[in-house]
């Protein structure tokens, strides 16, 4: 542009020349100096929007390099949530082998419970359907807590309770006389704050947190199966909190999972 703007200025010192000369006519030579004028101003113009348009492709260079940026670190957290995931299911699974040891290895070569109690257990989950799930193999039971008990309660809704009554009514069955029941409860890391359920887990004598919490639900399990006849010498409770996660605590689904009461059933000593 500078040396544009110096050939304009050397054409209008050579103009003015024979202008003062008397060899251009006045008009003719004003009409070239608007007209240059006019095209320098356009060209400052275009020059100026250069610039601009210049400055946003590099603003959408630098908006593109902090995307790519963001997306890796996406691809990198969610590679560690899924192994992080993977470490909790093999300590679990190692945790469950570790259990069925201590409680005696279970019924028979394959540590399973007798045909008949899986089978009434099975129809009991179908009779129920959402309410658990059973493991033939382990002899677990998993309640979904929310389906189970209100949130931050520990009194079991009438529709589980009638589950588990159930469930007692089985274990007190000839061909069951011989089980034990370990009832576990779980939480999701979200901390105690109903200020209805610190004021139950104090009058219970529990902590004020997730452990308290997980405890007052096994003992509310533990106690229909007892009103079903089944002996308290057979019932073991204890509450994790949130210790033993089977899913990440950073989404709802996940830590829907996580709360969660579990009844282990396994041969007695």
């Amino acid at each position: 542009m500078q040396r544009f703007s110096a050939v304009i200025v050397l054409a209008l010192a050579a103009c003015l020349t024979l202008v003062s000369a008397g060899c251009v006519d006045e008009a003719k030579y004003n009409a070239v100096l608007l007209r240059n004028r006019e095209q320098e101003k356009l060209l400052q113009e275009k020059e100026a929007q250069l610039a601009t348009l210049n400055e946003r492709v590099s603003a959408l260079q630098a908006r593109s390099g902090d995307a790519q940026r963001m997306l890796q670190e996406k691809e990198d957290h969610l590679a560690t949530v899924m192994k992080e995931r993977d470490e909790v299911r093999k300590a679990f699974d190692d945790l469950m082998d570790a259990y069925k040891k201590l409680a005696g290895g279970g019924w028979g070569a394959g540590g399973k419970l007798p045909e008949a109690v899986s089978i009434a257990i099975e129809q009991l989950a179908n009779d129920y359907p959402g309410l658990f799930d059973f493991d033939r193999a382990t002899g677990r039971l998993r309640f979904k807590a929310d389906i189970t008990f209100d949130s931050g309660s520990n009194v079991v809704k009438v529709g589980a309770r009638g589950a588990i009554a159930k469930l007692g009514g089985i274990l007190v069955s000839d061909v069951a006389r011989g089980i034990v029941a370990t009832i576990v409860g779980h939480t999701d890391t979200d901390p105690v704050k109903k200020a209805t359920t610190i004021a139950l887990l104090k009058e219970l004598g529990k902590a004020t947190d997730n452990q308290g919490l997980s405890e007052a639900r096994a003992e509310s399990v533990a106690d229909i199966l007892k009103g079903a006849g089944v002996e308290a010498t057979r019932i073991t409770t204890r509450g994790v909190g949130s210790a033993q996660a089977i899913a990440p605590n950073t989404t709802a689904g996940g830590k829907a999972q996580n709360r969660r009461v579990e009844i282990f059933l396994s041969k007695g000593p």
